[in-house]
């Protein structure tokens, strides 16, 4: 029974990824914090205080940075979507709806693939989905590093990232125009 379950949620998340309306959910969103001020990074206001020189190259700095943003944003937004968040509820009615099975048991199937996905991946091994994706363990070697705020030089642990890589059928559907 569970094999069978968890069988027709991976069709079902196949099915549901292959949909180009539902595609568009799980897009890339674009890049956050693009114009949030840096930690210890001094305000406007505060270097606007310490001259007059600096308070006009600031002013000019500030007026070629908003032209250029206007400029990027009005690409953006002609090329730009909005994103639409499939919420883990609609994806389980997506899933009951495309197998026939109930919500409750479309819940079970898919917290069951995630949960062998987790585990087998944590395990090392790499879980290859075809038409999906594939899933795997990345490693990442000890480095050096920089505290922002005081320039300290700090130790980094070598560590593993779970990574996913999307098909190319799926990343096709992703981009119909190419």
């Amino acid at each position: 029974m569970i094999r069978r379950t968890l069988l027709l949620c991976l069709v079902a998340i196949a099915a549901i990824a292959s949909l180009p309306t539902q595609v568009a959910a799980f897009s890339n969103a674009p890049a956050r914090g693009a114009s949030r001020q840096l930690k210890g990074a001094s305000s406007p206001s505060a270097r606007a205080t310490t001259g007059t020189s600096q308070t006009a190259l600031y002013a000019v700095k500030k007026a070629t940075k908003k032209a250029a943003a206007k400029k990027k944003s009005s690409k953006k937004s002609a090329a730009k979507e909005e994103v639409v968040n499939f919420k883990k509820a609609e994806f389980v009615s997506a899933v009951a709806e495309k197998t026939g099975m109930t919500k409750a048991e479309s819940d079970l199937a898919l917290a069951a693939v995630l949960n062998v996905i987790v585990t087998e991946v944590a395990d090392g091994k790499r879980i290859n989905l075809p038409g999906f994706g594939t899933f795997k363990l990345n490693f990442r070697a000890a480095r050096k590093g920089r505290n922002p705020a005081t320039g300290e030089e700090i130790d980094i642990k070598a560590s593993f990232s779970p990574s996913f890589s999307a098909s190319k059928t799926f990343k096709e559907i992703c981009n119909p125009d190419r």
